[in-house]
């Protein structure tokens, strides 16, 4: 084992500027599409030779945006409502001793010193320490129980995120989409769910605001491109 501290070798850049609104999962936004930019010592060709027989990668990365890790034994995740505490070892929680992240991400392309990732889960910036194809025979197991984080999480029904005709346009259609399909999901603290206030994240370059509906939904109350963009 090499005495080598860990360091990074690439760099992942995301349509995500903060932690709020980014997916608690990889593959949860198929929409979300990242670039694994290779810091120049490992920008070759050849560290990325073969990778093209493989349509799906792990990305070890790490949680720049957290703070130092607190200390703590357990986490409240918020599959579990927000209230429940597990162990930070038993779950996903970004909040651990280390501050290491697991994504598993589609391939979608190559370019000079580049991956092109889709269903990225990261804000933008994360380091990535390492880069691995996913082996589906090795890794997939039909009869893993998880229980409590047992199936995908819910997602509003698509025509429950209300966009007014003129926001819509002027997200245009591929940022349309990627905000459709992060507000299906909720996004918002589980112990804030059912609240009226209006929240918004920065996302590809916008800033989104939305608020819950009576009927359960979402909509959008504004959207605006972040300053310098």
């Amino acid at each position: 084992m090499s005495g080598a501290a860990l360091a990074p070798v690439a760099v992942l850049r995301t349509p995500f500027a903060e932690k709020f609104g980014v997916p608690r999962q990889a593959g949860l936004v198929p929409a979300a599409e990242g670039r694994v930019e290779f810091l120049p010592a490992y920008a070759a060709p050849e560290f990325t030779r073969g990778l093209e027989a493989f349509s799906h990668l792990w990305l070890v990365t790490g949680f720049h945006l957290n703070p130092p890790w607190s200390g703590s034994a357990v986490v409240r995740p918020p599959r579990l409502g927000g209230n429940a505490r597990v162990g930070v070892f038993a779950s996903r929680s970004p909040n651990r001793p280390n501050g290491l992240g697991l994504s598993l991400v589609r391939l979608l392309g190559q370019e000079p010193g580049a991956l092109r990732v889709g269903g990225v889960d990261a804000a933008d910036g994360t380091p990535v320490f390492d880069v691995k194809p996913y082996l589906p025979w090795a890794e997939a197991v039909p009869d893993a129980r998880a229980e409590w984080a047992d199936g995908a999480p819910e997602r509003r029904a698509a025509e429950g995120i209300a966009v007014p005709a003129e926001l819509a346009a002027r997200l245009g259609p591929e940022r349309l989409a990627l905000v459709r399909e992060l507000l299906r999901l909720e996004v918002r603290p589980a112990y804030r769910a059912a609240d009226e206030r209006t929240y918004g994240m920065t996302v590809a370059g916008w800033n989104v605001r939305w608020r819950a509906t009576a009927e359960g939904g979402l909509a959008v109350v504004e959207a605006e491109p972040v300053r310098g963009n």
